[in-house]
Formats: C-alpha cells, sequence, structure tokens
C-alpha cells in the first residue's frame, strides 16, 4: 500500500503545483473532515466536463497562426489540457456571436426554405472542427438566445421591453420547431451530431444581446405540441429535448413541463446556470430528472484570482444540487471581453488571446478548472463530506478506477490545518491561504 497521496495545489502565484504527502499513521486521531465513499450520491455523465462555443471565442484566435490555435483547443480538450468532453453551442444566435442574426431573417419563412447555417461558416464552424479534431467523440447540445426576428413582437434579436417574446400562436411555433429540426440536420451534414437541444436560453431575461422571453406554460405547450411532434415527423430520434436553460430557481418556468405527464415523457434533463441550483435540487428529487449546468458565471472581464475562487465556489454548489454535466461558459475571448450588448458587458474565458500582441494568457481560472475537469472521470461518483473546518470548502468525487479526488477550497487568508480522513487515509497537511487543492488517494 502507498504511503503517499499526490496533492496539487494551485494559488495566485503558483498556478499548478505537484506534490505528495504522507499519510499519519498514529491512532485514534480525530479528524476534521471524514470523506467516506460508501455513501455516493449522482454518477458524473460519461462526458462530464465542457465549455460553450461562440463566435467571438475563434475570432479571439484568428490572427494566430495554426500551430498556436492548436496550442489553445489543446489545452481545452486534450486529455493533457482541461480534457473537455462536451460542449454547449449556440443555435442561430448568442451574446457572444459575431453580431445580432438567426439562420433565416427572411420575414414568414414558414417553410424554412430559406433557412441556412453559412453565417456560422466564418468562425463557429471552424472553432467547434478544431475542437472535433483534437476530441473526435464531443457530445453537444445547443441552445438558441433567441428566433428570428421576425417570429418576435419586437421583430428584433434583443430587446428590454415586454415585446422581447415570440409570437405564440400556431403558424411561428410550427415554423419555429421546424427550424430547429433544420438545424440539427444541417449540423449533421458537418459532421456534427447535436445530442440534445434546450427551446431558450435563460427565458426571464429582457437584454440588449440577443434573448427572447417566455413562461413556464408556453415553454411546456411549445414542447409537447410543436417541438417533439417535428422532432419525430423528420425522423430525428437521436436528440434529446431538454428543459431549460434557468438563470434562477423560479419554479413557474419549470413545473409546468415537470407536472405534464405527456411533456415530462419527451424531456431527458433540466438545465440550471447561474442562481438555479436551488431549484435544481429540488427538481432533482422531486421529479428525479437529470440535472445539467449549462454555463458558470461569466464574471467581469478581469480575470483574476478572486474570479477562480468564485468558480470553485460554483461548481461546488451545482454538483452538490446533484449536477452530472458542468459546463464553463466562454472557453476564449480577447483581452476586453465584450459581449453584443451596447454598451458591452466584459466577461471572462480561462483563455485570453491580447488583440494587438496576440498573447496567449492562461488565466486562475483555466487552473481552477483543471482541478476539476482534468481529474474526476466520466462516470465518477460524489461522494459523501461529512465535518468542517474554518476556511475549508470540501467536495468529493470517487473515480471509476477507485481514486478518491477530494478538492478542498481554502478561502481564507490564514493557513489552515485540519486533519482529513479520506475513506479510512488520514492527512493532516497545511493548506496555504487562497489556495485550490487536490488530495489524490
Amino acid at each position: 500500500m502507498d504511503n503517499k497521496a499526490k496533492w496539487i495545489v494551485t494559488t495566485e502565484k503558483d498556478y499548478w503545483t505537484n506534490k505528495e504527502i504522507m499519510y499519519i499513521t498514529e491512532e485514534n486521531i480525530n479528524a476534521d473532515i471524514i470523506i467516506n465513499e460508501n455513501t455516493c450520491y449522482q454518477t458524473m455523465d460519461k462526458t462530464p466536463w465542457g465549455g460553450c462555443f461562440a463566435d467571438k471565442g475563434y475570432m479571439a484566435m484568428e490572427k494566430l497562426g495554426k500551430d498556436k490555435k492548436r496550442e489553445i483547443i489543446n489545452s481545452l480538450f486534450s486529455d493533457d489540457g482541461l480534457g473537455f468532453t462536451t460542449a454547449r453551442l449556440p443555435l442561430g444566435n448568442s451574446d457572444f456571436s459575431d453580431t445580432h442574426k438567426s439562420y433565416n431573417e427572411n420575414d414568414n419563412d414558414y417553410t424554412m426554405e430559406n433557412f441556412s447555417i453559412a453565417p456560422d461558416e466564418a468562425y463557429l464552424l471552424p472553432y467547434i472542427k478544431m475542437a472535433l479534431e483534437t476530441r473526435p467523440g464531443i457530445t453537444f447540445f445547443a441552445t438558441p438566445w433567441s428566433p428570428p426576428s421576425w417570429m418576435k413582437h419586437s421583430h428584433s434579436i434583443h430587446g428590454i421591453d415586454d415585446n422581447n417574446k415570440i409570437v405564440f400562436q400556431p403558424d411561428i411555433l410550427e415554423a419555429y420547431a421546424r427550424y430547429f429540426t433544420r438545424y440539427i440536420k444541417e449540423y449533421e451534414k458537418q459532421g456534427i451530431h447535436i445530442g440534445a437541444i434546450t427551446p431558450q436560453n435563460e427565458p426571464t431575461m429582457n437584454t440588449l444581446y440577443s434573448s427572447c422571453v417566455w413562461t413556464g406554460e408556453e415553454l411546456n405547450i411549445f414542447i409537447r405540441d410543436y417541438f417533439y411532434p417535428a422532432m419525430e415527423q423528420a425522423g430525428i430520434y437521436n436528440t434529446k429535448i431538454w428543459l431549460g436553460t434557468f438563470t434562477d430557481s423560479n419554479a413557474a418556468l419549470a413545473i409546468p413541463a415537470l407536472e405534464d405527464t405527456q411533456t415530462n415523457k419527451i424531456i431527458d434533463a433540466v438545465c440550471f446556470q447561474w442562481w438555479g441550483s436551488y431549484l435544481a435540487k429540488a427538481v432533482q428529487k422531486g421529479y428525479g430528472k437529470k440535472i445539467i449546468q449549462s454555463e458558470t458565471k461569466c464574471g467581469d472581464g478581469k480575470n483574476n484570482w478572486s474570479y477562480a475562487e468564485e468558480q470553485f465556489d460554483c461548481f461546488k454548489e451545482f454538483l452538490e444540487a446533484g449536477a452530472t454535466r458542468y459546463y464553463i461558459w466562454n472557453m476564449v475571448l480577447d483581452e476586453k471581453g465584450e459581449n453584443t450588448a451596447n454598451p458591452p458587458w466584459h466577461q471572462n474565458a480561462p483563455v485570453i488571446v491580447d488583440s494587438k500582441t496576440s498573447q496567449i494568457t492562461f488565466c486562475p481560472s483555466y487552473y481552477l478548472t483543471k482541478h476539476f475537469s482534468h481529474l474526476i472521470k466520466g462516470d465518477a461518483k460524489r461522494i459523501d463530506v461529512q465535518g468542517n473546518y474554518i476556511g475549508a470548502d470540501i467536495i468529493a468525487f470517487k473515480n471509476p478506477g477507485g481514486e478518491i479526488i477530494t478538492e478542498i477550497k481554502n478561502g481564507s487568508g490564514e493557513n489552515i490545518k485540519p486533519v482529513i480522513n479520506i475513506c479510512g487515509r488520514i492527512l493532516k497537511p497545511e493548506i496555504q491561504a487562497h489556495s485550490i487543492n487536490t488530495f489524490i488517494v
């Protein structure tokens, strides 16, 4: 039996330090924290960790040579990097598209005769295909931020008033369902299989970037009476329908579809982000649905250490709520991190490419993410953590091969010395102030 555990430490000054720590052999020692592999919670998906593609990610890399682009893509998707195995795609538009757009801006084209994914050819498709060269088995799900403008009361992709919603009448809803099926088939022609679709990103948000407001009952009716029948009519049986994505814990958005026995059978999972963990936990417990964390908090464009610590809290919050997949937001941005709103919202990414110098920076949040995505494998089980220690935030997993992965953040300003019992093996590390740590037993 090995008498040492592996220990990986990330701080603001040293992003990735590999260490070892001896087990404590003294008897009758009382542990502050106990990790118990015999009590298990959710099992992570086979493809549990990913990020979100957007035009502006590839635009940030556009000036780089092929080798530098490949370095970034490998840092995200290779086994030596973050090891991402899944990704979220914008269906038509997002707030990090190159412009406000959709796949069909031809008014009243209910048959989708003029539908085209050509708007994705400049940036999004090359970005996705580079990732597939590194990781051929990426699973994808897609989400629209807005329907085509002619389907909305506002006749605009974005909006902040009461008209920023779909025209809820049969001909529009049938056309929108057909819009989704055309997307799935056109992407399939590109060698990109869409494994799941959610009908709307953040359906409560009126924003200066692409958005659309829906009620829970509208989402239920659209899925049940339009989207699912359109999928069947188009012969699409290998793309799942997920409910969401929900940015808060407003139960009125999710309950109508979950309580409808017909729609409930259609929905394979429910997607939550930002402030949605409370409702996610309730949905998992009350309805037994798979929980997807679909977009982590996006920050303020500073890409600093405090954001990395906040991201640890986000991971822990949603994983404890039962999430089996976790998606960071933008994977790559330039140093400005501006979305399409006016004025823009500056946001974060783990990899930054300076638009003037082409310098590539791997931010603290890159290494925070690596503690989870590189070390906790598909089909890992979240296991029980008992006890507490001031300053320590803890979550633990058991990998399929038997490794116990214990993640600890010390968010305090002082070093701490907790006694940790990891499945019968005792550690007494001195954990640095403001550090993120993984112990592998």
